[in-house]
């Protein structure tokens, strides 16, 4: 008989949620401690610490030393994102707010570099539009990306062949889902999987929006601006 496994439970959800918040805000590592004096739970740290190991056990945590807290992995953030999709109307709270904003903007935006320029300002991040009838590429916000790597100054020849290639690859790329949302490994618009991508496809047109920044972007700010994008651009 084959062993379906149950979903979290209500507790380790709202530790797993409470961690990738924690993790988008500070960058650092999450500990028990913390989220006994910041996460409003009625249970002590010993208590935490168990879901911590269960948790990791289940590949949705993982901690660099042994005395460290912990950090969500890519099935972390997958299940973070899904979670606030179909659980959380903050999506639809910030589309509604970027609705509001960009047709205001309209008035004073009347080019493509300038939107590109508006989307990557707004979200701080690498943003993009790929527009099919012209064949080309639009891009702005480079600051913003190699701004994440300062401390792995290693990574950034890496970063720029993806650069280089990040045209054809979005030429390439399908939108069957839509949003597209790319986490971490998966994201294979670059070779390094601390970023992300969200990429949405205009309803009034073939072109193509993206963001690619940072894993602990908040996504449901920047998810609501390229629904927002979508519906009037």
């Amino acid at each position: 008989m084959v062993k379906i496994k149950p979903s979290l439970r209500n507790r380790q959800k709202w530790i797993l949620e409470k961690v990738v918040k924690s993790y988008i805000q500070k960058g650092e590592p999450i500990a028990s401690q913390f989220l006994v004096m910041h996460g409003n739970f009625d249970v002590s740290p010993a208590t935490i610490r168990n879901d911590f190991q269960e948790l990791s056990e289940e590949g949705y945590l993982y901690k660099f030393h042994i005395s460290s807290g912990r950090i969500p992995t890519d099935k972390a953030w997958k299940y973070f994102v899904r979670m606030m999709l179909e659980e959380d109307d903050t999506v639809v709270q910030w589309c509604n707010r970027w609705e509001k904003l960009i047709k205001q903007r309209m008035k004073l935006i009347n080019d493509w570099d300038q939107i590109i320029n508006f989307i990557s300002e707004e979200s701080r991040a690498l943003s993009f539009c790929y527009l099919p009838e012209r064949n080309e590429v639009k891009k702005a916000g480079l600051k913003y990306l190699f701004y994440n790597l300062i401390e792995e100054p290693d990574l950034i020849p890496r970063i720029a062949e993806s650069l280089d290639n990040l045209d054809e690859a979005l030429k390439k790329m399908r939108i069957e889902k839509d949003p597209l949302i790319l986490i971490g490994r998966d994201n294979s618009l670059i070779k390094y999987d601390g970023f992300s991508a969200l990429l949405t496809k205009s309803r009034h047109s073939h072109n193509i929006f993206g963001i690619l920044g940072s894993k602990r972007m908040p996504y449901d700010k920047n998810i609501g601006l390229l629904n927002a994008l979508k519906e009037i651009v």
